[in-house]
């Protein structure tokens, strides 16, 4: 279940050794290792194997289809919650947060699964649920770290999705695309079951559907190129992640690997 709000904040994921801290004010708790992944397996689409851009995720085939080759995100928070959702950057609540400039993310479209956080140390307890941030960073904004992103990607100032692809109209007439959206809005996923950290090193994964951003209700392939389209693009893009304990790193559930026997 994904809880949506509209609020800013700023961000999270790059592949470096972080430390989170309990934003409740309490004394230092034990910290144990996490790890964070993404990925777009189990996408509504069909992956394509290939490396680099040759790698896609394919809606549907011949007429009315669409080939999605790259697709990045701007993220700019990431906090877990003990319980409820967490509050604004600099009020004390129960979630523990990791404080980050925003940070252009990959979303790999080729089925595997990406480590984005690695040995990232956060306070022992039982988490329920993950927030995280789109940002579209603007040079007014004035929020840490937003400059050096916006050095780094100039050509980022405002977006935070962007989508590069092939569209295939009802006369089989292909246009390259590249799709981009603004919007600014938490993502609030849940742990299902919660997870609670321990002595040995556990990893989250964000899974994105990142086929399900152009599917209209019925799973028609949605024209990226008709600006009428954005805002319907921009409300898949909303409810289209999930999070779940991945200590395997292979994009799947691990609770539901134990249910089919298959955890390692």
């Amino acid at each position: 279940m994904i809880d949506l709000s509209r609020v800013r904040g700023a961000l999270w994921l790059a592949p470096a050794a972080l430390t989170l801290a309990a934003c409740d004010g309490t004394a230092p708790k034990a910290s144990y290792p996490l790890s964070l992944s993404v990925t777009a397996k189990g996408t509504s689409g069909v992956s394509v194997p290939g490396s680099g851009m040759s790698a896609a995720i394919q809606i549907g085939s011949g007429a009315n289809s669409l080939t999605i080759n790259q697709a990045q995100v701007v993220l700019a928070r990431i906090e877990l919650s003990t319980a409820g959702s967490c509050a604004p950057t600099g009020q004390d609540d129960d979630c523990a947060e990791l404080q980050l400039g925003p940070t252009l993310v990959d979303l790999p479209v080729d089925a595997t699964t990406q480590v984005m956080l690695e040995d990232v140390a956060i306070p022992a307890g039982t988490y329920s649920g993950v927030q995280a941030t789109l940002d579209a960073v603007r040079a007014d904004d004035d929020e840490p770290g937003g400059s050096a992103f916006l050095t780094a990607h100039p050509d980022f100032q405002g977006i935070s999705v962007k989508v590069i692809g092939v569209f295939t109209d009802a006369s089989n007439t292909t246009h390259n695309f590249t799709f981009t959206s603004e919007v600014d809005a938490e993502m609030a996923m849940r742990l299902e079951p919660p997870v609670t950290l321990a002595s040995d090193t556990k990893n989250f994964t964000i899974a994105v559907d990142v086929a399900s951003w152009f599917k209209d209700a019925s799973g028609a392939a949605i024209d990226p190129t008709d600006p009428a389209n954005a805002e319907a693009i921009e409300r898949n893009i909303l409810r289209s992640a999930r999070v779940f304990e991945d200590d395997n790193h292979d994009g799947v559930d691990d609770h539901d690997e134990q249910g089919d026997g298959n955890h390692q």
